[in-house]
């Protein structure tokens, strides 16, 4: 389930960002874009959220990661060499 108060739990709906593209018009007349990622659109993959879930094991891996270059940044050193 989506969860839009939780960082990075979820990624944006490609589906739904070129739909919202094709409908929104690219300019209001005065010479300034409009702001399309708030026109609401019927969408099969994300249920029109905008947002689609990441698995748990994607966000159990991005995190490792994220923490190993952010306190142990020593290890990836080793690693490398």
């Amino acid at each position: 389930m989506v969860d839009h108060t939780l960082c990075g739990n979820c990624e944006p709906c490609d589906a739904c960002a070129l739909r919202r593209e094709s409908l929104a018009p690219q300019s209001n007349g005065y010479g300034q874009i409009t702001d399309h990622r708030h026109i609401y659109v019927e969408c099969n993959h994300c249920g029109g959220h905008g947002l689609k879930p990441i698995p748990p094991a994607e966000i159990i891996r991005r995190t490792c990661e994220e923490a190993r270059r952010l306190y142990w940044p020593a290890l990836d050193r080793r690693s490398q060499a």
